[in-house]
């Protein structure tokens, strides 16, 4: 790659021609994410910390990158990262400081306001782009974009975006807006989770039948894939293949409560949510489905795995 000054704030970022894209972390979503600008054309260079997870991707097109400068040398790289530490490790300094002039990066990672501010000002171009949606809804073209930084940055890889999902929400300028959407995005799922959780709990206790309470609320109050898609998890006990796990749950409701802490917000049901998952992740599994809490709400019951 050839070295280049860091953008300074305010130098504007072209927009791009170029077909050539990087993309770098290749677990489900990531993968999905990535097969979609690959589908869309785009000369995708892929780099995953875990072997063989590119290899689906390469049989279809890609190119393997033997490192993360190898994608960040398209001048164009997404993330799916697990969490703000993992953006950390692979996106230091020294790489961003090395990436071509023009650089931008899209992270698709749900992140701390803070920590959006952070990448931010490391140079370079940075984009907060997180996601709503199940791999399902990358796959069916149904997920959704949310995006906030840079104005110029935004141009450049607005076509990027639209060919990932279905719509993509604009949140402005200030990095930290869409990680702050998205996170209360997350705060509204895990509370969608637990109602689901304690409502079939009490219908399974009553003798009665889950399923056809789940088939009746989607036809009626709560039609939608939250309440679809989680409640037959949830009346069936079916926590595999996971879409979100219980851990990335947690680290997200963490992510809330610190996010309402510096903004002085009070979340009364916020603890009792923590106790719910931090329990989940120690007794029920923290690889599984993050709808697994609902196991919890079950044993305290005493009720058990369905």
């Amino acid at each position: 790659m050839t070295a280049h000054p860091l953008r300074e704030k305010g130098e504007p970022i072209m927009p791009t021609t170029s077909r050539r894209v990087g993309f770098i972390g290749l677990g489900r979503m990531g993968d999905a994410i990535a097969g979609r600008l690959l589908d869309a054309g785009y000369d995708l260079t892929v780099w995953s910390r875990s072997a063989g997870k590119a290899d689906a991707l390469v049989a279809r097109g890609a190119t393997l990158g033997a490192t993360p400068e190898d994608a960040i040398a398209t001048g164009t790289v997404f993330s799916m990262l697990s969490d703000e530490k993992a953006v950390r490790q692979v996106f230091t300094a020294e790489r961003i400081r090395s990436a071509p002039e023009g650089f931008v990066h899209v992270n698709h990672a749900t992140v701390s306001p803070a920590a959006a501010r952070e990448f931010a000002a490391n140079g370079g171009g940075y984009l907060s782009a997180p996601v709503v949606g199940r791999p399902e809804a990358v796959l069916a073209g149904k997920l959704a974009v949310l995006v906030s930084g840079d104005a110029d940055a935004r141009a450049a890889v607005a076509p990027m975006l639209a060919a990932i999902g279905r719509r993509v929400w604009d949140f402005g300028d200030a990095v930290d807006a869409a990680p702050t959407a998205k996170i209360s995005v997350n705060y509204l799922i895990i509370h969608a989770l637990q109602a689901l959780s304690e409502s079939v709990t009490l219908l399974q206790q009553a003798g009665l039948d889950a399923g056809r309470f789940v088939d009746m609320i989607n036809d009626s109050v709560f039609p939608g894939v939250v309440y679809r898609g989680y409640g037959d998890a949830i009346a069936t006990g079916t926590y595999t293949p996971p879409g979100f796990t219980t851990t990335l749950g947690l680290k997200d409701l963490d992510l809330a409560l610190g996010t309402a802490g510096e903004l002085g917000v009070e979340l009364p049901t916020g603890p009792a949510l923590r106790d719910v998952f931090a329990t989940a992740v120690e007794q029920i599994g923290a690889d599984l489905d993050w709808s697994s809490i609902a196991e919890v709400t079950r044993r305290r019951s005493g009720g058990g795995l369905r």
